[in-house]
């Protein structure tokens, strides 16, 4: 197949604290209920797969039959993308280093990062924690103290925070992120407020001693960050991470034209608006894969998008 812009179709999954906002915020069309997210990008095959458009073809077979589109040195994709607008608080969470997932769970870790899209006055987060040792965090956290043990920060519209393997975290409700990671679905619980599964009727399971095993300790995480914005081709652009071996995530923003060369493959995202990337149309919640080595595109219209990549190991 030649290489030419695709769109990637969503993936959606329920989840206790969703509903339908989602659906009605970026105009998706489900089955699924309640939505608690969708996954732009994702290729774990037998799991969470999306179709592409047009092909018959999950995103993980794609990734197999037309490796020249991606140019990568990871058997899979090695991104994730998603959108989440929780109408409660996620558990409280972490992901393991790949060492550490690859021996207990036959996966890899998930470092992830998110921007904030939006949130209400009183949005939050939780993030990191407050022990300074080991000993205090399993003690605080088996004695179910979170008032003591868990840290919250206010949500802050448009900043990025990054999250390491081993960072305590909680999207908070209400609050609208677009979220990328190592294509990986592995999450150890701590806390979950108790809440009850309405399909086993019990609480869902948490994590403890796994939690503990990978938990950093003291905490060292940085909070958000606010990343400045440029003008450069006709494009408002902020560039959020560019990490070999993990993954780049960039923003463009366009009134009416602009143009952004691209020399790697990415998958870009439409938070807000509508336009073409070169002739292809593209609206508000839609992702197209730009194959690698594709050059120059051509933006038109009014747009707000994410642009989510990667570079091997062995790339500067």
């Amino acid at each position: 197949m030649e290489k030419q812009i695709l769109k990637i179709l969503p993936f959606f999954e329920a989840r206790i604290w969703g509903g339908d906002r989602m659906l009605k915020t970026f105009n998706y069309d489900t089955d699924v209920f309640p939505v608690g997210e969708v996954y732009n990008v994702v290729a774990l095959p037998g799991e969470a797969d999306c179709p592409v458009e047009g092909t018959n073809m999950t995103l993980s077979e794609m990734y197999m039959k037309y490796p020249d589109w991606f140019k990568c040195d990871t058997k899979q994709l090695p991104i994730r993308v998603n959108l989440l607008d929780p109408l409660a608080d996620l558990s409280v969470q972490l992901h393991p280093e790949d060492e550490y997932a690859l021996k207990y769970d036959n996966s890899r870790g998930k470092p992830e990062a998110w921007v904030i899209l939006d949130t209400p006055e009183d949005g939050k987060i939780e993030f990191g924690h407050h022990a300074k040792t080991k000993e205090e965090f399993t003690k605080l956290a088996k004695n179910n103290d979170w008032g003591n043990l868990l840290k919250y920060l206010p949500a802050k519209k448009d900043y990025f925070i990054d999250i390491p393997a081993g960072t305590l975290h909680a999207i908070g409700r209400d609050v609208l992120t677009y979220n990328i990671s190592r294509n990986a679905d592995l999450t150890y619980r701590v806390y979950d407020y108790n809440r009850v599964d309405p399909n086993t009727k019990e609480e869902r399971e948490l994590h403890m001693d796994k939690v503990i095993d990978n938990v950093i300790v003291p905490d060292d995480s940085k909070g958000f960050v606010w990343y400045e914005p440029y003008l450069k081709d006709g494009c408002e652009r902020t560039d959020y991470w560019d990490e070999p071996g993990l993954y780049t995530l960039s923003r463009i923003k366009t009134e009416r034209k602009g143009f952004y060369e691209i020399g790697r493959w990415a998958f870009i995202t439409i938070v807000e608006g509508q336009g073409k990337i070169n002739d292809v149309h593209i609206s508000k919640g839609e992702t197209v894969l730009i194959p690698d080595d594709f050059g120059k595109l051509r933006l038109s219209g009014q747009m707000d998008i994410f642009i989510a990549s990667y570079k091997n190991l062995d790339e500067k």
